[in-house]
């Protein structure tokens, strides 16, 4: 009996392992939550949801392929265009969707806290709203950091934003975050 159960399980474990390689892992976001009555998530901010599985209400027993449906917002993008609203600092900013986007790959002076730059980080500012304020952006998307804001490469008609940031002199390569900018090398 018990290799029959081990055996009932193998179609699921092997769904995991094809869906797993199959999903670019930068895509891939790990949550709890409960279920809803047709065994999926329901995201109340943004009206989403996915399914880990298919209902056994359709007669699939428990242990069937797993079914994912997800149906990311427009945010949720990996590429695409946005308008900024604005830049809080060098490295920070927010489109007119209010979606925060964390300048990837580069660092830049901060206006406040033990290591702040004021003056700098000021200059920084400014020419990154001069840049980028009021203006559609092309956005390629990479992660979330630890404060839910996007990590992204942003460009203007062609050019990369952090490389002109670093090249104008108002920002560094963020050498502990940089691998996904292959500019950085």
């Amino acid at each position: 009996m018990r290799n029959k159960k081990f055996f009932l399980l193998i179609p699921t474990w092997l769904a995991g392992i094809a869906l797993a390689s199959a999903i670019d892992a930068s895509e891939a976001i790990s949550h709890g939550g409960g279920l809803n009555t047709q065994g999926c998530h329901d995201n109340r901010e943004t009206g989403n949801g996915h399914c880990h599985r298919s209902s056994s209400s359709q007669g699939e027993s428990s242990n069937s392929i797993m079914k994912i449906e997800v149906t990311p917002s427009q945010s949720q993008s990996k590429k695409g265009v946005v308008t900024i609203a604005s830049c809080y600092d060098g490295d920070t900013c927010t489109t007119t969707e209010g979606e925060k986007i964390r300048l990837a790959c580069i660092d830049t002076p901060e206006l406040r806290g033990s290591r702040a730059n004021p003056e700098a980080a000021k200059i920084a500012r400014d020419f990154l709203n001069d840049l980028v304020a009021g203006n559609e952006v092309e956005i390629r998307r990479i992660t979330k950091d630890r404060y839910n804001r996007t990590v992204a490469e942003l460009s203007i008609t062609g050019i990369n934003v952090q490389q002109l940031m670093i090249t104008k002199g108002h920002a560094t390569i963020y050498k502990r975050y940089a691998d996904p900018c292959p500019w950085t090398n």
